[in-house]
């Protein structure tokens, strides 16, 4: 057997990971840049969906959406806790409340059934995220939504260009959000908000643009005369060069998103084969676009933790790691990763306190009384602590089948191994 590389063995993988390197702009470089309406008008054609509204970041594509479903003091959004702080973060800058519904233990998006148990008259949102590149449940929710006469926003950072049933994500939810910061369509920054209501189109647009676009696409006079202040005051308008590099990305990411899929197609097959690893379910009728590959490991079967797994799966080459306890450090060098758990464990949700004095949880205006105890989110809680990911730098193209092959190897070999990293202490 191979000495693993933890213990000083050498590395299952022999050649770097081709990244793809950083999207340059052939457009910027010559003098030219994106037009404001004409990248809204090719993402919302492109998303096959009557409207877009291009933003700042992810994050604030999803405030816009909030500020069109018009989430406000008293009110409840529903969210899961399986997620990125983003997707929750925006409830409460809107001064609205998260209220958080388990997941679906194979797809890790929000259960519907769940979901249905959390509606309240206090209710106004429902946010699906479309976790990993897996569309969440968004037939399923959508029907509950409208039982409810609430709104289905679609938190679709990680899945653009991803399909449920033939129909591409950006207009099945009342409201769907993406961004473009090392997703899909990859640009240095950005984000856009997409519906098919030209209500919430104009609603969001309040969320914060420029006096002067607010003019050309405001036709509400009730809401035109927040024009001249850019809506609410906020200045979310995206950045030119970001837009830019958007644009041109419009022509290529599902080329791009294939050849991830093909990659992840030959992992899937393989690991599904490999004790104690259990691949990405793909629901059917859903092309699943993989901003991550998610697997989940069976620490009773193996035999060692997690995350020493992990840390062994790093040493022999492949990057890997826990999204939710330590995405968060990863891309930035000198973070020290700590523990964290899903969201509702974090500091802000336990001790109920954001905006001081309770706000908004303790706002006079909420009558409720959040839900955000350790283990009232059993299944969350449950794949916190069993999933582990490979990053866009293995699965994309340039990288191929030789690639691939070298990170089954990796994997294969640690868990062929595992018995050597009983008693392995991680830092």
């Amino acid at each position: 057997m191979s000495k693993l590389a933890l213990l000083g063995g050498e590395k299952a993988v022999t050649t770097e990971p081709h990244s793809g390197g950083h999207h340059r702009s052939p457009m910027w470089e010559s003098g030219k840049a994106a037009d404001w309406e004409e990248f809204s008008e090719a993402f919302a054609a492109k998303m096959q969906v009557e409207y877009a509204l291009p933003v700042s970041s992810g994050q604030v594509a999803l405030n816009s959406a909030l500020v069109a479903a018009q989430a406000g003091p008293g009110d409840e959004v529903i969210v899961p806790s399986f997620t990125w702080i983003a997707s929750v973060s925006c409830i409460m800058h809107n001064n609205a409340v998260p209220i958080f519904a388990d997941v679906d233990p194979k797809t890790y998006t929000v259960d519907p059934e769940d979901v249905r148990r959390k509606i309240t008259h206090r209710t106004k949102a429902i946010i699906a995220v479309d976790l990993y590149g897996h569309p969440a449940y968004l037939k399923e929710l959508l029907a509950i939504a409208r039982e409810h006469d609430i709104v289905l926003i679609e938190d679709s950072a990680q899945a653009t260009g991803a399909y449920v049933d033939g129909e591409i994500v950006g207009g099945i939810a009342d409201i769907t959000c993406f961004s473009f910061a090392g997703k899909p369509i990859a640009a240095t920054s950005g984000g856009v908000m997409t519906t098919n209501s030209r209500e919430y189109y104009e609603l969001g647009a309040l969320g914060g643009q420029h006096p002067s676009t607010l003019s050309k696409i405001l036709t509400n006079s009730d809401l035109l005369k927040y024009a001249s202040t850019g809506g609410y005051g906020d200045n979310h308008r995206i950045d030119r060069y970001a837009m830019t590099v958007a644009y041109e990305a419009l022509e290529t990411f599902e080329e791009a998103n294939d050849a991830r899929i093909a990659n992840c197609d030959l992992l899937t097959q393989e690991l599904s084969k490999v004790k104690g690893i259990t691949p990405p379910y793909v629901e059917p009728g859903v092309k699943h676009v993989y901003h991550m590959f998610s697997s989940l490991y069976n620490e009773e079967e193996l035999g060692v933790p997690r995350e020493t797994f992990v840390k062994a799966i790093n040493a022999e080459g492949v990057t890997a790691l826990t999204y939710v306890n330590s995405a968060n450090f990863l891309f930035h060098p000198g973070g020290k990763p700590m523990p964290s758990g899903p969201i509702h464990h974090r500091a802000v949700f336990q001790e109920k306190n954001v905006y001081g004095h309770g706000c908004p949880f303790q706002c006079p205006h909420y009558t409720g009384e959040a839900d955000y105890s350790i283990g009232s989110l059993p299944v969350t809680e449950k794949l916190v602590d069993q999933e582990f990911n490979f990053l866009q730098p293995h699965l994309s193209a340039p990288n191929g089948p030789d690639q691939m092959e070298q990170v089954l190897d990796a994997v294969t070999k640690v868990v062929d191994n595992i018995g050597d990293l009983e008693g392995y202490q991680v830092d």
